[in-house]
């Protein structure tokens, strides 16, 4: 078995590697850019669309960030490791790590979703000696309606709006949620306008291929007629 610490974060001491740890350490793995499981590390690896995005949010310098492509192995102190689509958010990562030696092996997950998602490459599994799940809402407390559900009644939301004459807004993380509200609104064919947070994300993940995804248009301040508006949680009690 590979040795596995638990002390803020994951810990492999063999490889001296950390996985999603909560403060800055000498190489980390960062499962994917949502800012609870980023640090400023002096070395960071993660998938290379993580890479980008890392860099669009939170400005770490590129020689300080190693993005590798998915399925793709290094070796690395006697390990070979490789990443696999998780399907949490644009680029998100699990890691895979065998010691060669002997063949041990070990799969984290960071978060993940195994359903399909629009702005996320499908999740891709591997077996492994030991899993490590990232399980946010994995109690049996947590129950949410499916998909097809929560999309019925965002776009039932936005219609009756519309007949009302006014503005829908939907809240979203600007990196994830935001950009498949986005997705779900360009496949009926409803205009969005953009927070400006939402838009610099969205910009970040055409830009890394995600194409099915319209340039964004920033909201700026002033409401338009037949048009959805996304915006952070952070921004529901400003001044828009």
């Amino acid at each position: 078995m590979i040795e596995v610490r638990f002390q803020r974060g994951l810990h492999l001491p063999e490889l001296d590697l950390w996985l999603d740890p909560w403060d800055a350490k000498p190489w980390a793995f960062v499962s994917h850019a949502h800012a609870d499981h980023f640090a400023r590390h002096e070395s960071a690896l993660c998938s290379e669309t993580t890479a980008a995005l890392i860099q669009a949010r939170f400005h770490l310098a590129e020689n300080r960030i190693e993005g590798l492509p998915f399925q793709v192995p290094i070796l690395r102190e006697g390990f070979r490791i490789k990443l696999l689509p998780a399907g949490h958010i644009c680029g998100s990562a699990m890691l895979h790590i065998t010691r060669i030696k002997d063949n041990a092996s070990l799969l984290y997950t960071g978060d993940f979703k195994t359903r399909r998602g629009r702005t996320a490459e499908p999740a891709n599994f591997l077996t492994a000696d030991t899993l490590i799940l990232e399980t946010t809402f994995g109690l049996p407390m947590y129950e949410f309606p499916n998909q097809l559900e929560v999309e019925g009644s965002i776009l039932r939301f936005i219609h009756d709006a519309f007949a009302d004459g006014e503005t829908p807004v939907l809240v979203g993380y600007p990196l994830g949620k935001a950009q498949e509200a986005l997705a779900l609104l360009t496949e009926n064919s409803i205009p969005t306008l953009l927070h400006p947070s939402v838009a610099a994300m969205t910009r970040a993940c055409r830009g890394a291929g995600f194409e099915m995804l319209p340039e964004p248009i920033e909201f700026e301040g002033y409401a338009t007629a037949g048009h959805v508006v996304i915006i952070p949680p952070n921004a529901v009690r400003s001044k828009l």
